[in-house]
């Protein structure tokens, strides 16, 4: 008797059946299924520890969770890029809950921090002076959030837009 990896004869028909389907086609899904369904299911996107990190927050003053919204993002975006292209800082005049950060560029390459999440400690440490930027994270009625970043020559700036305002 010869012995191989496919022990061929040895296998009721059913057996076999299933073995040509699962190197044929279904092998091929199964492999890409295996493969790239990770990177879906786990993959982190570039808000997901400024997120977690809010919500953290959120809980411990019984807010209910914020959600990310793509229709802040935009929004969000649009801000930040004004702010770099100006080289300013300051709030948006629209109606929604915002928060604002920048920092230099050089420096945070340099520490390879994440940014938005660097932006939200910032914003919940920040509060010797003003209590705003932690109201409005901790405002239980806001509960959306998005979340933009552009940079200039020197700085990177970041934008968290509520799809409510603290008051």
């Amino acid at each position: 008797m010869q012995k191989n990896n496919y022990p061929g004869e040895w296998l009721s028909k059913k057996s076999n059946e299933i073995i040509n389907k699962i190197k044929t086609k279904h092998m091929k899904n199964l492999i890409f299924t295996l493969l790239l369904a990770p990177l879906f299911s786990f993959g982190q996107t570039y808000y997901d520890n400024a997120l977690v990190f809010q919500n953290n927050i959120r809980s411990y003053y019984n807010a209910p969770s914020l959600y990310y919204s793509n229709d802040l993002s935009l929004q969000a975006q649009a801000w930040a890029e004004y702010l770099a292209s100006t080289d300013t800082f300051e709030v948006s005049t629209d109606n929604l809950g915002e928060n604002i950060f920048y920092i230099d560029k050089a420096y945070a390459r340099r520490t390879k921090k994440d940014i938005l999440l660097e932006a939200s400690i910032n914003w919940i440490l920040d509060i010797e002076d003003d209590y705003s930027t932690f109201n409005q994270i901790v405002y239980p009625e806001a509960t959306n959030i998005g979340f933009g970043m552009a940079e200039n020559e020197t700085s990177i700036y970041v934008v968290a837009k509520y799809d409510k305002l603290w008051k």
